[in-house]
């Protein structure tokens, strides 16, 4: 049997550990469609990599039919009157970008005076959350001399060993990075909990949605158990995270493909339904201060009505309730 086609493009490799299990666990089968996966940035076999800069484009010409990410660009679009972008879903509402420092550091507030090397990403919800999060620990932010990477597929272990060979004091990484830090013997700096849009928001163009409501709730059902998948088949997903993942971000253990698993299970939603604080915080973050912008309101890219529609239906509870 034949399967239909549809093309996620992913904004960052950091989204991969649901997007690949999503691909591979066998769960779009059953709702119909196979999901092909481009992450930006990186090149495949036959195919050229997609620039950052593209994804809004790409989606919007129809190279894709959903994008996973795009957090400030759609109320930009918005503001000049083009209202295509409307985000579906969220699966996570909470920060889970780890902050490591050298062992002589224990404490966020010895950060004032050092150098920070961020997560090879100066958006505002990697950047300005770091920030945020360091000013509500009580870190005088203005103190400290924020440095960027570019972003490559080794950069988090180049942040390793910048932090570990002392050209930066900390700097911040993306799970399992930490893990990987405390086996170097550097030291992970607790950050206070932030709820945040991030990772995989699930972005679409109101002109496919209008045309393709059956393919769009056939979609986010999968979506819904693929989270499933996740949080119950330990052993299958980090198999898939092991073959997929792992040469990716240059893993060299099984257990950091199991820490990996363990921290991405708990921030998966069950209902991936955005948190209110988390869309204020991304508004707020960037399109908040700006004026040419910010009559926007921050809901306005989102439309849950379809998940809504697969949640009054039971769907959900019934994948819970079989366990």
């Amino acid at each position: 049997m034949g399967f239909e086609k549809i093309r996620l493009l992913c904004s960052a490799v950091s989204h991969m550990p649901l997007i690949f299990t999503f691909r591979d666990s066998g769960v779009t089968e059953k709702y119909g469609f196979e999901l092909e996966v481009d992450i930006a940035g990186f090149s495949q076999p036959g195919k050229p990599a997609r620039p950052m800069s593209d994804r809004a484009s790409l989606l919007l010409e129809g190279e894709y039919e959903f994008l996973s990410g795009l957090h400030h660009q759609t109320y930009v679009y918005r503001a000049k009157g083009d209202r295509r972008f409307v985000y579906l879903a969220q699966t996570q509402n909470n920060w889970d970008d780890r902050l490591i420092a050298r062992p002589e550091i224990s404490e966020l507030k010895q950060l004032e005076g050092k150098k920070i090397l961020n997560n090879g990403n100066p958006a505002p919800c990697v950047m300005g959350n770091l920030i945020e999060a360091l000013r509500d620990a009580g870190v005088d932010a203005s103190k400290i001399e924020f440095v960027s990477l570019e972003e490559t597929e080794v950069k988090r272990y180049l942040s390793l060993d910048m932090v570990a060979q002392g050209e930066v004091d900390a700097a911040g990484v993306d799970i399992p990075f930490d893990l990987i830090a405390k086996k170097r013997g550097l030291n992970v700096l607790q950050l206070p909990d932030r709820p945040v849009i991030h990772n995989t928001t699930i972005c679409a163009s109101m002109d496919f949605v209008r045309q393709n409501e059956e393919k769009v709730i056939a979609f986010l059902k999968a979506l819904v158990e693929a989270i499933y998948f996740f949080k119950t088949h330990r052993q299958e997903v980090c198999e898939i995270l092991s073959r997929e993942l792992a040469p990716l971000l240059h893993l060299q253990g099984e257990d950091e493909v199991e820490y990996l698993h363990e921290q991405w299970s708990r921030l998966l939603l069950v209902k991936p339904y955005p948190h209110p604080l988390a869309i204020w915080n991304v508004y707020n973050l960037d399109v908040g201060n700006d004026p040419e912008v910010n009559f926007i309101g921050p809901l306005e890219i989102w439309d849950t009505h379809y998940l809504r529609q697969i949640d009054d239906s039971g769907f959900i509870d019934h994948l819970y309730k079989a366990d």
